[in-house]
């Protein structure tokens, strides 16, 4: 994922400094139907939120629905930003060390903890309630996605460019277990109702590996081509489904009882962090060269609903559980942004 950002960012800047066309995406975006603001289609835009910065990028994103904030990871500032969705501002940036980036974010409310990977070979464990950094959990190479599975009270980590996936109990911020993974991980996520952490392996042949958090060992691995060089995932518990896209615009649709591949969907390239929101049963996927597919999944599949144009270098998102508006980061020659979009047709 931290290849992709500095690419994304790379692009934004020559754009910004010359008012090049961007390099072709390794897929056609679909044809958006809005700009930002949309007024129209799927998504509303409001006005960004500024975050200060060193000039960098954000990488991924989730809400804690319940303390009503966005966290987001502000790599090149070596931060977790935190913002009240609520309110629209920024209320805290913890600091996690000098060089040490800041990538995948994870909600701990069982134990009371935000985890944040970082490249510096340690995972950041930072006090919810008071948004202070408490402890560093040593790990043996750089992190980059992490999940927390508040049923096993585990959080999984990320080998960044590497083959395994770390199982850190919660409570004692202690390693557990090291999972050898078939290829370099991409993105992490697990869902309650199967009790499975599922994995994207990146290089091809592209995977999604399902892992069994009782025993910390590989239960199930399925292809999914087309969709190769994975990045994003997402999970419909409820409908034992697992999303999971790769750079060429496939969005694989898969079957968690069987590993078949229910249905594929075109969107943007480049696509990176997804979102799933299971009231609207739509799954977000922005792309780094400005767009943003919304695809309805349906008792059939899936297929797109809408394509809105986003800022370019928008490449991760979250979605608040309450009010299901969606979140985006960007930068800008100006600053750096978080923006709210806010669904339509619900």
């Amino acid at each position: 994922m931290i290849d992709l950002r500095r690419t994304i960012l790379a692009a934004a800047a020559a754009i910004a400094l010359c008012g090049a066309a961007p390099d072709a995406a390794p897929a056609p975006s679909p044809s958006a139907t809005a700009t930002v603001p949309p007024g129209a289609g799927a998504l509303i835009a409001s006005p960004p939120v500024i975050v200060p910065r060193s000039p960098g990028y954000f990488d991924y994103m989730t809400v804690d629905g319940d303390y009503r904030r966005l966290l987001v990871a502000h790599a090149d500032s070596d931060q977790l930003a935190i913002i009240d969705v609520d309110a629209g501002t920024v209320i805290q940036a913890v600091d996690l060390g000098n060089n040490t980036g800041g990538f995948g974010v994870a909600v701990d409310a069982r134990d009371g903890k935000y985890f944040v990977g970082t490249a510096a070979n340690r995972v950041v464990d930072i006090n919810r309630k008071n948004m202070v950094l408490q402890q560093y959990i040593t790990l043996p190479g750089p992190v980059d996605a992490i999940v927390f599975d508040p049923k096993n009270d585990t959080l999984y980590a990320d080998e960044d460019h590497g083959s395994h996936v770390w199982a850190i109990d919660a409570k004692r911020d202690k390693l557990v277990a090291s999972i050898a993974l078939p290829g370099d991980p991409e993105y992490v996520d697990y869902d309650p109702v199967s009790n499975r952490v599922y994995q994207n392996i990146k290089p091809a042949p592209s995977l999604v590996v399902a892992i069994d958090p009782g025993s910390n060992t590989i239960a199930a691995q399925w292809p999914v081509a087309p969709a190769v060089s994975l990045h994003g995932l997402a999970i419909d518990g409820a409908s034992g489904r697992v999303f999971s896209v790769g750079l060429n615009g496939k969005l694989a649709v898969i079957d968690v009882k069987t590993g078949a591949i229910v249905t594929e969907v075109d969107v943007a390239g480049r696509v990176d962090q997804i979102a799933f929101d299971p009231a609207t049963k739509r799954v977000y996927c922005p792309s780094g060269s400005g767009v943003l597919t919304v695809v309805q999944e349906s008792e059939a599949g899936a297929s797109v609903l809408d394509t809105i144009t986003v800022p370019r270098g928008t490449h991760s998102l979250a979605v608040d559980p309450k009010t299901h508006d969606v979140w985006i980061s960007y930068g800008a020659p100006d600053g750096d942004y978080v923006e709210k979009l806010t669904p339509t047709n619900m």
